[in-house]
């Protein structure tokens, strides 16, 4: 009856495991009534065919209609939701399940809309979602564009370009802005347009501590974290991350925000090498934030959010100033809180520092999550100290 009381409560999935009579013989997105082992009716939903999730659910009426009228309704309370929080003009405007529409989301960026699949069923009501979104959501003279992520993001993972859907085409670069910060996206993209829109709470909580701070952004990509440090008054910022264009675009942020080009020093290469560089010639950080990839692979050196950050806390400590402090993100789904602090713990313990949880966030207010939902809480934000 766990389950049963989990789906009245309002969790989105109904897992394979948990089924007993299954929708084997139903059509990928066909609605199907959901009851419980007594017999109750607890929702419908739409048959997922293959995976962990055998039904996404749609809502606890039986008789309700999945049309492109619920659709449109759906919508427009998505964006009264937006428009009453005050959402930033980058932002997520659907959120999936929590906004009632099951294995997508959609973003707002610039004049252009980003829908982010993320399960095949959703091909089965996307066609009739599309133009519905055009007319409520997408800014005049804009265009839409929908990103495959069905797939599990795997090392090494190459994925096709974003496809266009309706509107106009984008251009190479569009400019969004965040609390006053401009930053160049690209909504063709194949993974991230370069800017992580769920970790806005996470900058504004960085720009609050970084005063008169040393600032080591690792994993830096874009360098948003880098400017969100500038401007809170950072002595000093250095991004590390692999990829020379990602520091070519966070100059391009810093310029478009009316900052020196070159205000925050760009290092090249594996974080873990330059962290034991660092250590080697004694430079230490006042403020380290380290956002690492789900998986990374530079040169044959793999990280694995699931099994790695204590290894990689043990490599920032020591760079750490004494009473320094660590801003740590992970949106690994399936490391939970408590093994993420763990992970944290033992990490700094292993290399004779304790670390003391000082300030934590979490998703931004556009980013609901249904309060059954566990799996949708996905995003941990911590901001520790060093002693």
């Amino acid at each position: 009856m766990l389950v049963a009381r989990l789906l009245r409560a309002g969790h989105p999935w109904v897992f394979r495991s948990a089924i007993r009579r299954g929708p084997e013989e139903l059509a990928e997105g066909e609605k199907v009534a959901v009851i419980d082992e007594d017999g109750y009716p607890v929702g419908v939903g739409l048959v997922e065919r293959e995976g962990a999730i055998a039904v996404r659910m749609l809502g606890a009426g039986i008789d309700l209609q999945w049309d492109p009228a619920e659709m449109r309704r759906r919508v427009q309370a998505a964006q009264a939701l937006r428009v009453g929080l005050g959402a930033p003009a980058a932002a997520r405007l659907i959120h999936g399940e929590a906004d009632g529409f099951p294995g997508i989301a959609v973003d707002r960026l610039g004049d252009f809309l980003l829908i982010y699949k993320y399960a095949r069923l959703a091909e089965t009501y996307l066609d009739a979602l599309v133009p519905i979104l055009a007319e409520e959501l997408m800014p005049e003279g804009g265009g839409i564009y929908m990103q495959d992520r069905i797939r599990s993001v795997v090392p090494d993972d190459r994925r096709p370009p974003a496809f266009h859907l309706a509107g106009k085409a984008a251009p190479p670069e569009v400019i969004v802005d965040e609390d006053g910060l401009k930053f160049h996206v690209d909504v063709t993209a194949p993974v991230s347009p370069g800017l992580f829109l769920d970790l806005r709470e996470g900058r504004r909580l960085l720009e609050a501590w970084a005063k008169d701070r040393s600032v080591l952004n690792l994993f830096s990509y874009t360098g948003a974290f880098g400017l969100r440090a500038l401007r809170g008054g950072a002595r000093a910022v250095t991004n590390v991350d692999a990829a020379a264009r990602s520091h070519a675009r966070c100059r391009q942020n810093l310029a478009s925000s009316g900052m020196e080009p070159e205000a925050c020093e760009a290092v090249n290469g594996d974080v873990f090498k330059h962290l034991e560089r660092f250590r080697q010639r004694g430079r230490v950080f006042d403020l380290v934030v380290v956002d690492p990839p789900p998986f990374s692979n530079v040169k044959g050196a793999m990280f694995s959010a699931l099994r790695d950050w204590g290894h990689l806390v043990a490599g920032i400590a020591p760079v750490v100033a004494p009473g320094g402090l660590v801003l740590a993100i992970c949106n690994a789904v399936r490391l939970t809180e408590e093994e993420f602090l763990l992970a944290i713990a033992e990490g700094a313990a292993g290399v004779g520092r304790r670390a003391r949880l000082i300030a934590e966030c979490g998703l931004p207010p556009d980013f609901p999550v249904l309060p059954a939902f566990i799996e949708g809480r996905y995003l941990k934000v911590k901001l520790f100290q060093l002693a």
